[in-house]
This record gives C-alpha cells, sequence and structure tokens, in this order.
C-alpha cells in the first residue's frame, strides 16, 4: 500500500466515523488537499480491488472499510 492509499484508506474511515456517511470523491480530494479527483477515483479502485474497502459502484456515498482484522482472526 502506498502512502496517498493510506491516507485515502484513513480519511475515508475518520469521515464515516464523524459523518455517519461516506465521504464523495470530492470530500476526499478536498479534505486531503488533492487537486485531481481522477487520481482519488484511481486510488479508490485499487483500495477497493485489494479488498481493504467495499462500494457499490452505481450509488454515491456507499464507501465502506473493511476490517482486515476479522479476516485474519476468522482465518485462525
Amino acid at each position: 500500500m502506498t502512502e496517498r492509499e493510506y491516507r485515502v484508506l484513513e480519511f475515508i474511515g475518520t469521515y464515516i466515523r464523524l459523518k455517519g456517511f461516506a465521504p464523495s470523491m470530492q470530500d476526499i480530494a478536498t479534505g486531503l488537499d488533492l487537486r485531481s479527483r481522477s487520481n482519488i477515483h484511481r486510488i479508490v479502485h485499487n483500495l477497493r480491488r485489494q479488498g481493504l474497502i467495499k462500494m457499490n459502484p452505481n450509488k454515491v456515498r456507499t464507501m465502506k472499510v473493511v476490517d482486515k482484522s476479522v479476516k485474519e482472526i476468522a482465518g485462525l
């Protein structure tokens, strides 16, 4: 995981805890002071491919952070 991916993942989790719903791509870009929403889009989809977040691509604000520790414990 790159530093930028980590920052985006942490931002998503914090945003959901504070606001009660997922951030938009613009919210992430603004919150992390990044200009390109296309980069945010790419990072978010990389996180989804890695299994770190889940989202419904046909709806807005559906991102959820996947708790990897639960999967690791269940595998024991």
